[in-house]
């Protein structure tokens, strides 16, 4: 599956900011934030966000688990002494944002809005010590995807972070981003994180294993619970699948296929892996076949759900 998901500005954007209580918030056009050189977003990497998917079908718009996000991005915001972005605001807030920004959203077979919630501590700051103001914002882009690439390589490579994981805060990211550039420049497609020789992530992604009669994924205070994964093991209720499990090499050997997951790449089914100079490969089974069904199948039933939606 090869995606397009890059920035680009769209027309409106949501903005609110504290200092000492939320103001009302506005739905502005400007695209820049300015923010004091001292805030403790940048210098001291307090901030968190999530990411949501807007889809639209027959001229109606709905968002997939947005009440998962939500609860998510409190937990982040409770973790860093953030100040709380209650369900209510959070849920409206994006609603209304999605709705100005209705003429780009990509039409349920090509793609989605994906929505960027992000809160930041900013002000004269200095030293490790929490922000008093921030400013909370939502902003959009419209993603693209074509089915044309199923597979990917993975080189697999050490993830730094303890007990982070699991909360979607910016300071998680910057290894992703030492590993991107060197996966690319040695023509990989995608690398998977260990963890005291087990494997916990696929990138930026979940990873989901699958063997004849049941699903395996790990879950544990280094991986963040991902939306898209547990959409996908429930929709798959009839199978047997299993959390909180360390995921060895010889669980990968033996896999029929290995998926991974998230919001923006949507699924991915591994075609082959690097794991020291071994080369395994997976054949196509059920679950190739399968997957663009699943696509269509999950979406379709969260629609008839969300018809309250605008």
């Amino acid at each position: 599956m090869k995606k397009i998901f890059e920035y680009k500005k769209l027309k409106y954007r949501y903005i609110k900011k504290w200092n000492l209580i939320w103001n009302c918030g506005f739905y502005i056009k400007k695209s820049l934030l300015l923010i004091n050189e001292g805030s403790s977003s940048i210098n001291y990497s307090q901030q968190c966000f999530e990411g949501v998917k807007c889809f639209l079908k027959k001229k109606n718009f709905f968002h997939f688990r947005i009440n998962l996000n939500s609860y998510r991005f409190q937990k982040s915001c409770k973790y860093l002494f953030l100040p709380i972005i209650n369900n209510f605001i959070f849920l409206k807030s994006i609603k209304i944002t999605s709705y100005l920004n209705f003429k780009y959203i990509p039409n349920l077979k090509i793609g989605f809005l994906y929505i960027r919630p992000l809160l930041i501590g900013v002000g004269k700051n200095i030293g490790v010590k929490t922000s008093k103001k921030f400013i909370f914002t939502i902003f959009c882009t419209p993603s693209f995807l074509t089915f044309k690439k199923q597979f990917i390589k993975s080189i697999f490579l050490k993830r730094i972070i303890e007990n982070n994981g699991h909360y979607k805060i910016g300071c998680n990211y910057i290894t992703n981003i030492y590993n991107n550039f060197f996966f690319k420049k040695y023509n990989f497609d995608d690398y998977i994180h260990l963890n005291n020789n087990y494997f916990e992530e696929i990138g930026t992604s979940n990873i989901i294993l699958y063997l004849k009669k049941f699903f395996l994924s790990p879950s544990n205070k280094n991986i963040l619970p991902g939306i898209n994964k547990f959409s996908f093991l429930t929709f798959f209720n009839k199978k047997k699948f299993f959390l909180n499990i360390n995921i060895s090499f010889n669980i990968i050997n033996n896999s029929v296929n290995i998926i991974s997951c998230g919001t923006a790449i949507f699924y991915k089914i591994i075609n082959s892996i690097l794991f020291k100079n071994k080369i395994i490969k997976y054949k196509k089974s059920f679950l190739f076949f399968f997957i663009n069904f699943f696509f269509k199948k999950i979406y379709n039933c969260l629609y008839k759900i969300n018809k309250w939606i605008f």
